[in-house]
């Protein structure tokens, strides 16, 4: 990775802009590779010393470095090369929305979670004014304990599942919770003033959680297939978030399945592939009871517990679902040439049950199956990977714009004065 050396500019905005991007970019560079030392930086970007020492002092004074205080070649002759690491001030709150629960997340630079808390609730009885009532209530606990650790909250990432126009925050549909058109952006900031807030479809938040910090870090092409009531999907291209023409990509659980018509989706159509391996429908079969409201989380480890008692419906159950999640993966990676499949939500605690199922499919189905291998990975964030990926999806920001820091700390000052 390299950056621009610093050449003098013509006008001053050239020079702020220069600055600003080396500066992200030694910030990133930090972030991707762990703990170095200011020549190693400069060695590794291309960037003079002495342009890397005055960045690491101003990221040192924004909160987002600090020196570890270790020799980076212990027992070496000559001046100690200390090594620099994120530092956690800056922390971002996530807060996700789903059919029956709801979820804050309190998150640093480094990763470390520093409050987190799910509720569960049945939010499809409930109009979108109280459930986002109870959210923000959650977010002003989380806040309130980012202000008892003196953390400096640089904003709040919203995962809800559904078509979500990114841009603006309004949720166009989410067919699970029966919303249509609602400005979640505007409604939630009105509710707390004065701190930026995102809004993103949970699939493709919980797939950014996994490529930040779990099961597809350093993958850079791959889907997050996220099961639940609904079936979601998240894809990566090239290291980055694959949204579509108009932010609407990934919707994995309406792939049509069912061509003799099949039974009705919630988003009304018929055949989608939800209503055949959601996680509902796999409880069903399996004879596992679904009282109203049922748990995601209960649910789920019911199944689990069933599977390893070797239940033989339940095995037979989860292998043609297996089989079903399989194929229709296959499609994605003729697609996309993917390098693998993060299954995630009630996927991820079956999958020493699914995994065989999908790897069979697509070694039958991957058109280059004999020439590029597509690895098969459970999550490693479990069921929270939608509202720790709100979370990332602020601080990826600050990585981006580390001077933002500044500006958000101003802004802090001016209200609490």
């Amino acid at each position: 990775m390299t950056f621009d050396r610093g050449r003098p500019a013509t006008v001053r905005a050239d020079q702020t802009t220069v600055r600003r991007a080396n500066l992200g970019g030694v910030l990133r560079h930090i972030a991707a590779g762990g703990p170095c030392s200011r020549a190693r930086v400069a060695a590794e970007t291309g960037l003079t010393r002495g342009t890397v020492s005055s960045l690491v002092g101003e990221l040192i004074d924004l909160g987002l470095l600090r020196e570890t205080g270790e020799d980076e070649s212990p027992g070496r002759v000559g001046r100690p090369a200390q090594t620099l690491e994120l530092a956690g001030m800056a922390v971002a709150v996530g807060l996700e929305v789903n059919v029956d629960y709801l979820a804050v997340s309190l998150e640093d630079l480094t990763g470390q979670i520093r409050y987190e808390r799910q509720v569960f609730v049945d939010n499809r009885k409930s109009a979108p004014g109280p459930v986002l009532d109870r959210l923000v209530r959650m977010a002003r606990q989380a806040l309130d304990e980012a202000e008892r650790q003196q953390l400096l909250v640089v904003g709040v990432g919203v995962a809800v599942p559904g078509l979500v126009e990114s841009d603006s925050g309004v949720v166009l549909r989410a067919p699970n919770l029966g919303w249509t058109r609602l400005a979640v952006a505007s409604e939630i900031g009105r509710r707390l003033p004065g701190l930026p807030i995102r809004v993103e479809n949970e699939a493709n938040l919980a797939a950014l959680a996994e490529h930040w910090q779990g099961s597809a870090r350093g993958t850079r092409n791959f889907i997050f297939v996220f099961g639940e009531i609904g079936v979601g999907g998240g894809i990566f291209v090239d290291g980055e978030l694959y949204r579509g023409a108009h932010g609407f990509g990934g919707e994995f659980g309406h792939i049509t399945v069912d061509l003799a018509g099949g039974a009705l989706c919630a988003c009304g159509s018929r055949g989608c592939l939800e209503t055949v391996i959601g996680q509902e429908v796999i409880a069903r079969a399996c004879g596992v009871e679904i009282a109203s409201g049922g748990r995601v989380q209960s649910v789920t480890a019911e199944l689990v517990r069933r599977a390893t008692a070797d239940d033989p419906l339940v095995h037979r159950t989860l292998e043609a679902v297996g089989a079903t999640l399989g194929t229709a993966l296959a499609s994605a990676v003729n697609l996309f040439d993917l390098d693998a499949v993060v299954l995630g939500g009630c996927f991820g605690p079956l999958s020493p049950w699914l995994t065989e199922g999908v790897r069979l499919a697509l070694r039958e189905r991957v058109l280059s199956a004999e020439w590029s291998t597509c690895e098969v990975y459970a999550s490693a964030l479990g069921e929270l990977a939608a509202v720790r990926g709100a979370a990332a999806l602020i601080l990826r920001d600050v990585l981006s714009a580390p001077w933002s820091i500044g500006e958000r700390r101003l802004a802090v000052s001016e209200a609490a004065s």
